[in-house]
């Protein structure tokens, strides 16, 4: 069995800023790290190794700059076998279907796969589309939201977070799966061994020339989205405790508040 893992390098801060021109964020000098619920897909992948009764690989592969290598090293010690990097300025601006295009076309230049784990959503973008985008453009069946993967009798049982609870699927490979952030802990790093693989394994560059990409459905040029305007949400007060010492103290303040504020007339 072949499980591939889509990887995001996302920025480790809440403090982002954001380019006036381009509307797009900001990433010189911020400190990066691999997409939280990435690393809860890597788990279940892992876990479905401890399942199955067939020889499993874990591949993994990310879209962004050239020292994402580090962050593929880091998947590579924690247990998979196979990573790719698909880099290059072209890919400057993507949106989530030109994404989705670059990274379904990567897909099939490297091979087949029976599930394919993404996270639910990322830190930066935050929109949860790749996933399902990936799975239309590759015509393979999807489950988001995953909480929970096991298999038993051929198939695989997913547990799925919906707005009314929890959700029990049944379903054959091949699929997409995006693992929910906060679902699993993140996975531990294998032993001392794995430490030296990571280091010497080879990470597989691929670029859109090697892929044969029209230029024309990737970066800014194949982005569908227009943000026209950005602007911070208005702060509101939340709400204030009273505690002056007794019933009547209490009374008195919340008195004052509302006549100060021209509630009531």
């Amino acid at each position: 069995m072949k499980i591939l893992l889509l990887m995001k390098i996302v920025p480790d801060t809440t403090n982002a800023k954001i380019d006036p021109e381009t509307k797009n964020l900001k990433r010189d000098g911020i400190k990066t790290v691999i997409n939280p619920s990435d690393l809860c897909g890597l788990k279940f992948a892992l876990n479905v190794t401890e399942q199955v009764e067939e020889d499993v690989q874990i591949d993994v592969l990310t879209m962004g700059p050239p020292d994402s290598d580090k962050y593929l090293r880091e998947c590579i010690q924690m247990g998979a076998e196979e990573t790719y990097l698909l880099e290059g300025l072209e890919f400057k601006g993507s949106d989530t279907f030109a994404t989705s295009y670059a990274l379904a076309e990567a897909i099939k230049h490297i091979g087949d796969y029976d599930i394919i784990f993404t996270g639910d959503q990322t830190m930066d973008g935050d929109t949860g589309q790749v996933g399902p985008q990936i799975a239309e453009r590759l015509g393979m069946n999807q489950v988001t939201y995953i909480s929970d993967i096991n298999y038993k009798g051929g198939e695989f049982e997913v547990k799925r977070k919906t707005a009314d609870g929890t959700e029990a699927v049944s379903l054959k490979t091949p699929f997409v799966a995006s693992a929910l952030k906060g679902s699993v802990n993140k996975p531990s790093k294998f032993a001392l061994k794995r430490s030296k693989i990571a280091k010497e394994k080879e990470i597989h560059d691929l670029t859109a020339e090697k892929l044969g990409l029209d230029l024309d459905k990737i970066g800014q040029k194949g982005s569908l989205t227009v943000v026209k305007d950005l602007s911070a949400p208005d702060k509101n007060e939340t709400g204030r405790i009273i505690d002056e010492g007794s019933a009547d103290k209490n009374i008195e303040a919340i008195v004052k508040i509302i006549e100060d504020s021209k509630v009531l007339v």
